[in-house]
């Protein structure tokens, strides 16, 4: 019962900031994604379990105040039994830091994006706030806009997913080019050491069915002063699309105490026509991914097999998915996963 007084107390807050806004004649554009799934974890013991859960329910805004100026907003509604399948993604930063809670509302909300936004000139925009760090091109997909439940394990072998700082965004076709500045502990972390994360990031579209680039993170972890490592980041990406095919690889490599890991994916899919009036397409894809940590045999290799019935015309805003993994170890073979998962979003 306080669970949903709560979450009515923040709906009922979120309403009458909304509301300001337009009282203001502030452009808001609403936006939210739900994602529950059913999970099936199989053991090669044969002791397999399975569950219902909710991966995640979220919502947001991005209120546009005037042509220079916007803010972005982006919460994800928390209890017992919601989680990211991939939860480190959400609750823990490159320093391996667990997400700091307000214990009164850890069963509510979490702020996951608080940004604002500002565009002085066309083509060019600074970001500043709390916001995912423009790395890996794993990781700037939004949740509900990846093309398997699991991200790609890219994403672990990055900086912090969400970080707090500032960046620049600057596009001239057919080059966009990123560079911040950010603490390097992840979001909702007290970082006030000496040492900030500089970010850099190059992506070129040559056409529009190709896209290539790469990106750079040079930063140190979050010890004290005195004590504080260099802990660098590098990543390279490439996608094709065409017709309904689509190709994607991305690789990362960090060093860090002398040591070395890395992570790759590759994967394909196909997008096959229905244009029925519920089915609008049907969407097989495979994807092979490892992680390589550093030290020695801890190699995991992933192997993932999907399927999506799309159930709307306009992609990620109503599809079924279906996806199997098989994960292989050099020291041990995790279970494999049966995930079945319904999403829906509006914008």
């Amino acid at each position: 019962m306080i669970l949903v007084r709560r979450i009515i107390i923040v709906g009922i807050s979120i309403l009458i900031l909304g509301m300001s806004f337009a009282q203001k004649r502030t452009t808001v554009y609403w936006f939210g994604y739900f994602k529950p799934a059913y999970q099936l974890i199989l053991s090669e013991d044969g002791d397999n379990s399975n569950q219902f859960r909710l991966i995640l329910a979220t919502l947001g805004f991005v209120a546009d105040i005037n042509e220079y100026s916007s803010v972005f907003f982006f919460a994800y509604f928390n209890s017992n039994n919601i989680s990211d399948i991939d939860n480190e993604l959400i609750l823990y930063g490159q320093d391996s830091l667990s997400l700091q809670t307000d214990k009164e509302y850890e069963f509510v909300a979490s702020l996951l994006d608080a940004q604002i936004w500002f565009t002085p000139v066309k083509n060019l925009r600074f970001v500043a706030g709390q916001y995912v760090n423009p790395f890996a091109y794993e990781n700037m997909k939004s949740s509900s806009k990846i093309d398997f439940i699991n991200r790609g394990y890219v994403v672990r072998n990055s900086p912090a997913y969400r970080d707090i700082g500032i960046y620049a965004d600057y596009q001239i076709n057919p080059v966009r080019l990123y560079a911040g500045v950010s603490n390097g502990s992840g979001m909702n972390v007290v970082d006030n050491n000496n040492y900030k994360n500089i970010l850099g990031r190059l992506e070129i579209t040559p056409i529009d069915e190709i896209n290539f680039g790469g990106a750079i993170s040079v930063g140190k972890d979050n010890s004290i002063d005195d004590l504080a490592e260099n802990q660098n980041f590098y990543s390279a990406f490439a996608n094709c699309n065409i017709g309904g095919l689509q190709i994607s690889t991305e690789a990362s490599i960090q060093d860090y105490l002398d040591e070395t890991s890395s992570a790759l994916y590759a994967y394909a899919l196909y997008e096959i026509p229905i244009q029925k009036k519920l089915l609008y397409n049907i969407i097989p894809a495979v994807r092979y991914d490892f992680h390589n940590p550093a030290g020695d045999n801890n190699k995991m290799e992933r192997y993932t097999f999907g399927l999506t019935f799309q159930f709307d015309q306009h992609k990620w805003l109503s599809h079924l998915r279906l996806n199997y993994e098989l994960t292989q170890g050099e020291s041990s073979n995790p279970d494999d996963m049966f995930t079945v998962e319904f999403q829906m979003r509006f914008d």
